[in-house]
This record gives C-alpha cells, structure tokens and sequence, in this order.
C-alpha cells in the first residue's frame, strides 16, 4: 500500500528534530542524488567519471585548494640508420598537466514545517527537481565550454594565430582554414550568413570524422542535440537504403551507432545549442573527470524552517585539445571574432538562464480556467 505525499512530509519533519534523524536523511538524500548525476549529465557519458579522495590528489602551488597532477604521454619515435649508424639521443622529459577542482552547488533550498505539509509532492521529489537537475547543467555547461575552447584553440592556430571569421562567405573565399571546426554541406551553400540550422547530412558526419581521422586519432563518438538528431530521420533511401528506409519509416532511427560511430543525444538546447555537433577520441586521448569524495547533501531544521542544499567537488578538464573536432550546421560565424553579431545563437546561455519553465501556471496560462468568487 503507497503512503500518501503529505504523510511523507510529516514522517520526514518529524525526522529533522532530531541529530540522528538529520544525519540519516542526508545520508539517504546524498545517495540519491549521486546516482542520479551519473545517470543524466551527458558529459559523464563523454569522459566517465573516476572518484578520488585527498590522498589522491595536491596541493596547488598557485591557489589554496586540491588539484589533481595528470601524466602526459611522452615523445618517441623510430628511425632507419646504418650497421654502423647511431640513433638520435632524446633525454625523456614528461610533461604533466594540472587539473583544478571546483565546486558546483544547488541553491539553498528553504521552506517552513506548517507550508510543507500543504504539499502533495514528497520532500524527495522537490530534492530532485531543484536540487539534482541544477547540478547536472552546470556540469554539462562547464563541460561545452571546455570543448568549445580546444576546437577555437585549435582552429586559431591553424590561421596563423590570429582568430579567423568562420562562415559561408570566407570559405567562399578562401580566406578560412577548417581545421578542427567545419560547416555542414547545407551551411556551405546558404546564401546569408544566418543562424538558421540546417539538417545534418550523411557527408557531414564523414567530413567530421576525417577531422580527427587524418590526424591520427579515431573517432569513437558524436554528441548532438535532439534536434539535430531528429534530422537524421529525414535522410532518404539513397542514405539508409531499402530496409533501413523502411525500419526508420515506422520505428524511428533505433540503431546504437551512426556510421560506425557511438552517438550521445540531448535535450538541453540550452546548453548544447542545435546546430553544434561535436565529435571525440576515447577518453584516454582526451582529458580527465574527476569527482573528489562523495557528493555532498546538507539538511537541517532551524525552528520551523527546513533547509537543504546539495553540491559536488569536481574537476575537469581537456588534456588534449585535438581530440575533440566540431560541425557547424549554420552558415555564420560563431568564432571569436563574431563577425555577424549572431555569437549569442550558437553558446550556452548565462547560468541563472539555464531550465526555463515551459509550463505557464504562474504566468495563468492553464486551461480549462475556473473563476470563482
């Protein structure tokens, strides 16, 4: 038999008086939100996280907080010589990378005792919706920028180390290298420098490959939005082929991989903007996650006022900058350089703009509508 919502609130007030009680359904409210992190954030499925203590990790010599010291593969190479011939001496050095911790938390979540038990929604489900879900987009918007960082980084130094406008009109003129970011096929042949995204298509998703194919890397997986992906279902015969046709006609694309590639979806159009594809190596080859102990939950209940707050120590980084290459759908510039003015289209909005609502209730948009007076 299910208890009802409010007798769980009570229950769960009733808990906080006293220090066992806290510590119990903080206990029960950190477990719960870990799993649930894992499961949601997208940059988890990118560069799987690997948890680690203090005895793990460093002081930092520039700040007073944890950094974790990450190895880098040392060069080497062979070389053709003589019977009597003597290789080139290279005295080893390794290179090292440091990777920062840093905090994300929820907001302070606040209520009184006698306004809780109006509720008819658990304390738990409130816990999960502003509590986890915050945590997740910031995760996944630290992680977009990161990436977004290494493809400009890359395609700066290859026009000569000056940031170059990367749209339809300076591939039409020659003036642009793509290096490791690359408009699609129908980007390539707009006629504006626009905004609009256009459907991806079977050479985008070759041409992205080679980016990191022809560098002696392989690719291993995309990540693109939901959007983005819903385009897929609008390839034709001359792309999937008869059965394949006919399989996506009524089932939709239900296959693991898209040309051989492991593939990531994502609703959050807020942070992954539509029209960004971005492509990576295994995550040996390309950085590190970290998340440093436990996540963390505090509750407490002062007088008849019941606050709780969750946040996590993580650290992430991109070690290597060329293991992550980008398709652009659109035909401007989203460099930079912003040479359209249209930059804001293609970047993750502003972090108090994360999760707009969709519902309308506050705003009295519900319907039907029942006055009474």
């Amino acid at each position: 038999m299910s208890v009802p919502a409010r007798v769980l609130n009570d229950m769960f007030t009733q808990k906080l008086g006293s220090a066992e009680g806290k510590e119990k359904l903080a206990e029960a409210g950190g477990t719960y939100i870990r799993d649930r992190l894992r499961e949601v954030s997208f940059a988890r499925k990118v560069i799987p996280p690997q948890q680690v203590t203090r005895a793990d990790c460093q002081r930092s010599v520039n700040h007073d907080t944890l950094v974790k010291i990450v190895d880098v593969e040392p060069k080497s190479r062979a070389m053709a010589i003589t019977f009597r011939g003597q290789p080139t001496a290279r005295f080893i050095r390794g290179s090292r990378a440091e990777v920062a911790f840093f905090t994300i938390s929820s907001e302070m979540f606040q209520k009184t005792e006698q306004e809780l038990l109006a509720y008819e929604m658990p304390i738990t489900k409130i816990i999960e919706d502003n509590s986890v879900k915050d945590i997740q987009e910031i995760e996944d918007r630290e992680f977009t920028t990161h990436i977004e960082s290494a493809v400009q980084a890359l395609q700066t130094e290859a026009n000569g180390g000056t940031p170059v406008a990367l749209n339809r009109s300076t591939i039409l003129a020659g003036t642009v290298v793509e290096f490791s970011v690359r408009k699609g096929e129908l980007a390539r042949t707009a006629l504006t420098n626009d905004a609009i995204v256009r459907p991806i298509q079977r050479p985008d998703i070759v041409n992205l490959r080679k980016l990191l194919d022809t560098n002696r890397l392989r690719a291993e997986r995309l990540l693109m939005t939901e959007p983005d992906y819903d385009d897929l279902l609008q390839w034709t015969v001359e792309d999937f082929g008869d059965r394949l046709q006919s399989e996506t006609a009524v089932d939709g694309y239900k296959y693991n991989t898209i040309l051989g590639l492991a593939y990531i979806r994502t609703v959050k159009t807020d942070i992954l903007r539509p029209g960004n594809v971005y492509i990576f190596t295994r995550p040996e080859f390309f950085g590190k996650f970290y998340v440093l102990n436990n996540t963390k939950f505090y509750i407490d209940k002062v007088a008849n006022t019941i606050s709780f707050q969750a946040w996590e120590d993580i650290a992430m980084s991109v070690i290597n900058v060329a293991a992550v290459r980008k398709l652009e759908l659109y035909s401007a510039d989203a460099s930079s350089v912003n040479a359209n003015s249209l930059i804001a289209n293609f970047i993750p909005v502003a972090e108090d703009a994360l999760g707009a609502p969709n519902n309308r209730v506050d705003q009295g948009l519900r319907f039907p509508q029942v006055s009474q007076f």
